[in-house]
Parts: structure tokens; C-alpha cells; sequence
């Protein structure tokens, strides 16, 4: 018997894009159910008007999440992934948050977070700069956006700390 392919997507760790925020992910989740949960990933891009250059990478993270999953040229929703399009922000937050597990540098971070329960902006921007060396500003507005929308980490008021929730 040969592997459930959405259990081998499921195991795949990706980089988050630093131009992929969860509105597209979401936004390309909530289309799809919209659509009856599957559509030719050819016509994908018209149905859901996102940018050319972005619509790759949010399908990438969206997978990645074990949201959607792409076979024989279609994107269909998971299970998870419609259970996210129906959810309410608060269970979408839940569901969520336990899928980050198979996307770098959010593991990283949540995981240090965990232990230490604070680390310096210095030691935020190694770890980004580790993962997108000279993209650091961009990438790090965009993993606060990841952290501030899951509830899983903040910047304090004086933006000297990053704070686990």
C-alpha cells in the first residue's frame, strides 16, 4: 500500500516567504472552499486575483500548513484546511498555531520562546538574519505579523524584547 500523500506534504518544512502574510493564506484557503474545495491550479490565480508572484509562495505555506494539497495539477482542501476556512478567529488561531510546526524560523522562534519566555531584538535579528540574510526587515516585519496573528509572540512597547504569548 503506498503513503497517504497528504501525510508526506504534512512532514515538509519550508521557509516562510517574507512576502507571504496569513491573509494570503487564508485568502487562498477561504477561495478554495468557496469553490467547492478544488480547482485547477492553472485557474487558481483568476479565481482568487492574487498577484502572480505572491499566488506560488502562498500556495507553498498553505501546504506546507497541511492546509491544502496539490495533486495532478489541482489544489484541493485538506481536511484541516476546511476545517480553518469554516472556523472562527479564535479556533483558526488554534488551528493554526499547532501547524507552524513545518515552517522555519516560527519553529525556531516559538521553540526558544518557550524555554526562555523573552529574547532581545539583537538575538531576534540573528535568528532572522540566519534565515533571510539581508532581507532581515522585511522578513522580520513579516514573522511579527506570523507571531502577532497566531498569538504566539509580540514585540514589547519599547521594541527592545520579543515576548512569547
Amino acid at each position: 500500500m503506498s503513503e497517504d500523500p497528504s501525510s508526506s506534504q504534512q512532514k515538509k518544512k519550508i521557509l516562510l516567504p517574507v512576502d507571504v502574510t496569513p491573509d494570503h493564506v487564508l485568502g487562498l484557503v477561504e477561495a478554495l472552499n468557496s469553490l467547492g474545495g478544488s480547482i485547477d491550479s492553472m485557474y487558481v490565480g483568476d479565481a482568487i486575483f492574487e498577484r502572480v508572484d505572491i499566488l506560488p509562495k502562498a500556495i507553498d505555506v498553505a501546504e506546507a500548513l497541511g492546509l491544502i494539497r496539490s495533486e495532478q495539477g489541482n489544489l484541493t482542501l485538506t481536511d484541516l484546511g476546511k476545517r480553518v476556512a469554516r472556523s472562527d478567529p479564535k479556533s483558526l488561531k488554534y488551528l493554526l498555531k499547532n501547524a507552524i510546526a513545518r515552517t522555519e524560523p516560527l519553529t525556531e522562534l516559538v521553540t526558544i520562546l518557550k524555554h526562555r519566555r523573552k529574547i532581545g531584538v539583537e538575538e531576534f535579528e540573528s535568528i532572522v538574519e540566519k534565515y533571510y540574510p539581508g532581507r532581515v526587515e522585511e522578513a522580520k516585519k513579516n514573522l511579527l505579523i506570523w507571531g502577532a496573528f497566531l498569538n504566539l509572540f509580540k514585540m514589547d512597547e519599547d521594541d527592545e524584547e520579543i515576548h512569547l504569548i
